[in-house]
């Protein structure tokens, strides 16, 4: 072994060490405490705090911008896995732990990432880990251009200002709160028409999102059809809970928290039709092997527990797709999202002036045995140029696993247009329409499309990757020879100008670990408000 790889495996070793050790030995496990129900009270008291410093315009540490919901999502989603794996249910015994003892498990988990990604991208590969005395230095192996404009890609997702104008409006609940000013004790006596009017507010606003699976695929007792309204009504009494703990910061509103029977009441009660409350609400029950982000019902001391920030924009797909990932053989139709996938690329693409676009082109060997498909073809006949594109993975990626899948689905793409490509050179037919020119005729430039997912690997492959989301934001164009133009000579955001790479550091004991991390700048490149998903986009 190098001394090199032996510093490597030194580094591992002290990194397993820390992510086995460090959350089994913070003193809220050993104090007794009721403990998720103190740190719950933590993550909503900060995140409002955060709240009042953006609205007074005031400064703001970036690592807690109000607006980066999954950092607050994965903090909560981690101290409850640490809670259950760790804490206390037992109320006879339980004692409430000290602030400095609540800090300390609160920073440990909103810095966790580093550790995450560190364990699991070592594992694929993905990041270089160094070790200097009692310093850890974790570093991905990505192109942190392409990041960028991942990151602000994402802003499809997450900037969806369309809540707060998809009916029904929440005026009139704004304006009852406004006269409680001042009372104690409102969230007692809410009447029935608010909670029904935030319940429909989310129900809408849930229904009209663009959802990448067919509504009719089987999770498992309950089809995604049956799921999109429950989600709804779970986000808005979340979100009214949410609510209330603005207007009177108290633990008895810090989270939605009622005994089994209650929620299935009040799902019941908003959607009366609905013959999939029991299996809804086992699914996205959490339990140990279960993610909290993919299960946001949370069961402590008899009750079950339904957290604000689980319940944030954009993670409506993992809920669902990953509670049904447990039993994949139920999961039915989900590879019909691939063809929708492709049906929305050539929609796009069809909008380019002089565009012919098939899809599924057949490709045959000399004996007409098929030998593989073209999944869509883009021709401009005028100028004798065109696009390939081998459609992969039409779910997005919300973690590191998921990234990691979508890499190995787009290598296996490239793998597939390199066999395509040499089946055609020697002699294989390619089915394109009859009045389509003579496919030797055409310079084709062929790419991997997925759906939002843009491959950052340091590589130099012959055979680029795009995503859809990207080439939306690239439309419109006059000519297909323009996309690709406009495909190969983007300007990736650059580092000093639309970014920087900063190190993040923080301290697990007595070792201080060092991630690099990117920073947007101000002002931050944003896609067009009208492009959003909310409006139709991917």
């Amino acid at each position: 072994m190098t001394e090199a790889s032996e510093e490597s495996a030194r580094a591992y070793r002290k990194l397993q060490s820390l992510a086995t050790n460090a959350p089994a030995n913070l003193s809220i496990w050993k104090s007794g405490a009721t403990s998720l129900d103190a740190l719950l009270l933590s993550i909503s008291v900060r995140h409002l705090l955060v709240q009042r410093m953006a609205d007074s315009h005031k400064y703001i540490d970036d690592r807690e911008g109000v607006t980066d919901m999954s950092k607050w999502a994965n903090t909560t989603a981690r101290l409850i896995e640490w809670s259950h794996r760790y804490g206390n249910q037992s109320r006879t015994s339980a004692r409430t732990p000290t602030k400095r003892v609540i800090d300390t498990a609160f920073e440990l988990a909103w810095n966790w990432d580093a550790i995450d990604i560190a364990l699991q991208g070592v594992r694929a590969g993905r990041v270089r880990l160094l070790a200097h005395g009692n310093a850890l230095a974790v570093e991905p192996l990505s192109d942190p251009s392409i990041e960028a404009l991942d990151i602000v890609l994402e802003k499809i997702d997450t900037a969806n200002t369309e809540e707060n104008t998809i009916g029904p409006s929440l005026a009139p609940a704004h304006d009852y709160f406004r006269a409680q000013e001042g009372r104690r004790s409102v969230y007692m006596n809410i009447p029935h028409w608010i909670a029904g009017l935030y319940v429909q507010h989310m129900k809408n606003y849930v229904a009209q999102r663009h959802w990448d699976v067919p509504a009719d695929t089987d999770l498992g007792g309950l089809k995604v059809g049956d799921a999109i309204p429950l989600i709804g009504t779970l986000k808005g009494i979340s979100f009214l809970q949410y609510t209330l703990f603005q207007g009177e910061p108290s633990p008895k509103t810090a989270y939605l928290g009622m005994e089994s029977h209650t929620l299935a009441k009040s799902l019941r009660r908003y959607n009366p039709n609905n013959t999939a409350i029991d299996a809804f609400i086992e699914m996205l029950t959490y339990k140990p092997g279960r993610s909290p982000l993919s299960a946001p019902i949370i069961p402590w001391c008899g009750k079950l527990i339904i957290p604000f920030f689980l319940m944030s924009d954009g993670l409506e797909e993992r809920m669902v797709l990953r509670a049904a990932a447990s039993n994949p053989s139920t999961a039915g139709r989900l590879g019909e999202s691939l063809g929708a996938l492709c049906r929305r690329w050539a929609d796009r693409l069809k909008s380019i002036p002089g565009t012919r676009v098939a899809t599924e082109v057949k490709v045959l060997a000399a004996n007409r045995r098929k030998i593989g498909d073209l999944d869509i073809v883009v021709l401009d006949a005028d100028q004798k140029t065109g696009l390939i594109i081998e459609a992969k993975w039409p779910i997005d990626a919300r973690t590191l696993p998921d990234a990691w899948k979508q890499e190995a689905a787009i290598d296996k793409g490239r793998s597939q247009i390199v066999r395509l490509k040499k089946a055609i050179t020697e002699g294989a037919l390619v089915k394109l329409p009859l009045d389509w020119p003579p496919f030797a005729d055409i310079e084709w430039k062929w790419l991997v499309g997925t759906s939002r997912y843009l491959d950052s690997r340091i590589s130099h492959p012959d055979i680029d990757v795009t995503s859809l989301r990207f080439v939306e934001q690239l439309l419109p164009v006059t000519s297909t020879t323009e996309l690709i133009h406009k495909l190969t000579t983007f300007p990736y955001p650059k580092e000093g100008h639309e970014f920087r790479l900063n190190w993040r550091k923080f301290k697990i004991g007595d070792t201080t670990v060092k991630c690099r991390e990117i920073e947007m700048l101000q002002p931050e490149p944003s896609p067009p408000a009208e492009r959003n998903r909310a409006k139709g986009w991917t």
